[in-house]
């Protein structure tokens, strides 16, 4: 495998800028929308519905996008993933109406829906710790979110709200075009790099319940993730701005500093990934979520920032436990596939959550119950997954 790796370092560095990318353009509508709610004089929950459609295909895309992944490039799905965000999000900024903001925004989401299938399996094929490589590679996710909040407040004080799609996307293209060059220079393998760490399956017997239980625990999981990402911005509004005078680009900012803090907590995830049961971490992780969200029911202090800090680092730091054990029950042919159906569980499921937050906030102009209802369904899963079949005596992290 690693003579055909030439540049790891190109791949590290591509795929790490994917999934910043990824993130920062999936997550920063939910800052720019509190200044399109001024600028065009609609209700947020109007808005934040426009978004519905593009989060559905970031799930949706996920199978597609895995078929193609492990059939043709990861590599060349990844460039043509950059591209089509960026200019996704230069259209998202020169829409001047709903409805072309709603269909830009939906480009964008199916663009977003590449990554996950793409660039996970990238990373695991390419890697030979993989649980500390996922770790590492995750952190940017986090980052992107965070970037993404901070740079969208940013430029919408400097600049205007247009200009927040405008900037991250000419970005996107540049960076695209960058890898179609690696590539095309034969320094980055078109042909997808097949790992022979995975090739072991577990027992048949349990592949079942194995699923079904996972399917359970990401959708659990992701609703918990788009519930907070989703809301996080509106309720520091709701709560801090007017008593502490924040502004977008300090709501940004918060909300940048939970996740890009947070993120590093996957690195950390992949590390103890790598050495102990992922089994272990990935029930300490959800427990720990269960028990914080009760927390976050009304505070309306500094308090808020800190727990929901913890929440999110949490739910970043097992996901190269879940990762790990998806890669161990996978075909290895179908690899990319799995990760797309992970992924478009973990999308699919932001629909939801956006209804649920618009809902919760047309009626109770709060979130406080939907967080009480989260923190139950963490609990609940804690018990599911605490049923899962223990990994094998050889572990695939063991095994390197």
């Amino acid at each position: 495998m690693d003579s055909i790796i030439k540049q790891p370092h190109l791949i590290t560095f591509y795929a790490a800028t994917g999934h910043l990318m990824m993130h920062m353009f999936a997550a920063f509508y939910f800052v720019i929308v509190l200044a399109i709610e001024d600028d065009w004089n609609f209700s947020y929950d109007e808005l934040i519905n426009l978004w519905l459609l593009g989060s559905l295909l970031v799930g949706l895309g996920s199978i597609p996008a895995g078929w193609l992944s492990d059939r043709w490039s990861r590599s060349g799905m990844l460039a043509i993933m950059f591209i089509g965000l960026g200019v996704s999000s230069i259209l998202c900024g020169l829409s001047n109406n709903k409805f072309s903001l709603m269909i830009n925004l939906s480009a964008l989401g199916l663009f977003c829906s590449i990554y996950h299938p793409a660039g996970i399996s990238w990373v695991v094929n390419t890697s030979k710790e993989t649980g500390k490589a996922l770790g590492f590679n995750n952190i940017f996710g986090g980052v992107g979110i965070g970037l993404g909040a901070f740079s969208s407040g940013l430029i919408i004080d400097l600049y205007n709200w247009n200009y927040a799609f405008i900037f991250p996307g000419a970005i996107s293209i540049i960076i695209g075009i960058g890898l179609f060059l690696h590539i095309y220079q034969g320094k980055i393998s078109f042909k997808n790099i097949i790992s022979d760490k995975f090739n072991d399956n577990p027992n048949q017997n349990q592949l079942l319940k194995i699923a079904i239980i996972m399917l359970v625990s990401i959708t659990c999981m992701s609703f918990v993730y788009q519930i907070l990402q989703s809301s996080l911005p509106k309720v520091i509004d709701i709560r801090l701005a007017e008593r502490l005078d924040f502004g977008a680009s300090q709501i940004g900012l918060i909300v940048s500093f939970i996740y890009i803090v947070s993120g590093l907590m996957n690195y950390i995830g992949g590390i103890l990934a790598d050495k102990y049961p992922e089994k272990n971490i990935y029930l300490i992780g959800i427990l720990g979520q269960g028990i914080l969200l009760f927390f976050i029911f009304s505070l309306s202090n500094y308090f808020l920032i800190i727990i929901s800090l913890f929440i999110v680092a949490f739910n970043s730091s097992i996901l190269p436990a879940e990762n790990l054990l998806l890669a161990y029950f996978s075909p290895q042919k179908h690899q990319s596939l799995v990760y797309g159906i992970k992924f478009i569980v973990s999308f699919a499921i932001a629909p939801i959550a956006l209804f649920l937050i618009s809902t919760s906030y047309e009626v109770t102009k709060e979130f406080s119950y939907l967080y009480l209802s989260s923190g139950i369904l963490m609990l609940i899963l804690f018990f599911v997954v605490f049923t899962l079949p223990s990994a094998p005596k050889k572990s695939i992290s063991e095994a390197f």
